[in-house]
């Protein structure tokens, strides 16, 4: 789910696009807070996604990767995004109180795994990020290889709720398949 089977940008490469997305990232008073990049397969994508994941890590910046795959059976559905992105924030050095929440969290409830994806989100991702006043990046690659339904309750999850983490930026990158167009556009 890290991304570590993608490379970042050949220099002098994606510039404008990394430009922009920078600019996005690191701008405090924009209500975007979903960046979404879609294009066909092939289109250097993970790429992009890697590139600036890299950028944040390097510059201790707090980031959270969610690279899905096909290839991989923890990568192809959204049972293990929840989870994976609580340890990930949880693991951010400078995110004390998320690793607070998160451990009271589970100290109340150690069969959080088993709930609904939406309940998963709000226990180990929202609540604890709630207690949070830093800026913080997700960055979710490939969404188009998680299963239908599986992306559906990711992005219902997070147009619903992300409005509750102003600090909070999402960056997506998917092919323009109908069921994301459409979700988008109802938003």
């Amino acid at each position: 789910p890290g991304g570590n089977q993608h490379q970042t940008c050949t220099e002098d490469t994606r510039v404008h696009l990394l430009h922009d997305i920078r600019t996005w990232a690191d701008d405090p008073a924009t209500d975007k807070q979903i960046f979404w990049i879609a294009d066909r397969a092939g289109t250097g994508k993970s790429t992009v996604a890697k590139q600036i994941v890299t950028e944040w890590e390097r510059a201790a910046k707090p980031v959270v990767p969610f690279f899905f795959s096909i290839t991989a059976a923890d990568t192809m559905s959204n049972a293990k995004f929840c989870s994976t992105v609580a340890v990930k924030l949880a693991g951010v050095a400078n995110l004390g109180s998320f690793r607070t929440a998160l451990a009271e969290v589970l100290r109340q409830d150690l069969t959080v795994e088993t709930l609904g994806f939406e309940e998963q989100f709000k226990k180990l991702v929202l609540s604890p990020l709630q207690t949070t006043n830093e800026p913080v990046l997700l960055v979710i690659d490939a969404l188009d290889e998680c299963d239908k339904s599986g992306r559906f309750e990711i992005l219902s999850t997070l147009l619903k709720n992300l409005n509750k983490l102003p600090m909070t930026k999402v960056m997506i990158t998917s092919r323009p398949l109908p069921d994301i167009n459409q979700k988008f556009q109802n938003q």
